[in-house]
């Protein structure tokens, strides 16, 4: 069975199709993550109209800066009242790519620990955007498994070796997307991440050269992770899944 554990299926015009398709891949579960109240709500409404759907609900960290104080509370409130519907909170974390002053980073760090909290009521576990934020990002997950117990995935996480052994060291699952497919560096780094905390992802709708990504390339994705760590491809798929289980902290 494979998973896509980080996905914005909501931007999908088709979004029956990338089901469908996903599906033909041997794709069973979907993780649909969130980036502010209205795709909060149509995470949730994804996760009730199609089977093998889950939700993660979070303010994204390169909007939140953006948004008008009255924005950012509405979505806090709606996370309160609903993440015990949903299977994740994210997409929640760091972005320092779109920080201009210091405050804007003070904002992104505390509206991050609000959402931990909330985290930890709920009792999810949480899935983490890091641009520009690598370090820090890492930083506030494992403090966040340390004093919850619950566990932390690191999305797209795949820019640094060093880094990367830092996470499995304390328990960080870390997910691998579309990037394995043709980038070097990425493939190296691959090759450290831990086989019991390895996940795999899309990003989807993040295009790749001309092609729009969807769901169904976890499959593709597996395939090359299989490649590159010397795993067989069934092998591959079961550990993965095995290992989202224990994310979730049902395995």
């Amino acid at each position: 069975m494979l998973i896509d554990t980080h996905c914005h299926l909501y931007q999908i015009a088709d979004v029956e199709g990338a089901v469908r398709r996903a599906r033909e891949q041997g794709v069973r579960r979907i993780v649909v993550v969130s980036e502010d109240a209205a795709s909060m709500r149509r995470a949730l409404d994804l996760k009730g109209r199609f089977e093998g759907v889950m939700a993660g609900l979070g303010l994204h960290p390169a909007l939140v800066n953006r948004m008008p104080a009255a924005e950012v509370e509405a979505g806090l409130a709606f996370l309160r009242e609903h993440l015990r519907e949903a299977d994740v909170l994210g997409e929640a974390g760091l972005d320092f790519k779109v920080v201009e002053r210091p405050e804007d980073e003070a904002f992104q760090r505390s509206l991050l620990e609000r959402q931990f909290e909330l985290a930890r009521e709920a009792q999810r576990p949480v899935n983490l955007h890091s641009r520009r934020a690598l370090r820090e990002t890492l930083e506030e997950a494992i403090r966040f498994r340390r004093e919850t117990g619950l566990n932390a995935q690191m999305h797209w996480f795949t820019q640094s070796k060093r880094l990367v052994r830092q996470a499995c060291d304390q328990g960080i699952y870390v997910s691998v997307g579309p990037s394995v497919l043709d980038r070097p560096d990425t493939q190296e780094v691959v090759k450290g991440i831990a086989d019991d905390l390895l996940l795999l992802e899309t990003d989807s709708p993040v295009p790749f050269g001309e092609a729009q990504s969807e769901p169904a390339w976890v499959r593709r994705v597996a395939e090359k992770v299989a490649e590159v760590k010397g795993m067989d491809y069934e092998a591959l798929a079961e550990q993965t899944a095995e290992n989202f289980e224990r994310y979730l902290g049902r395995g």
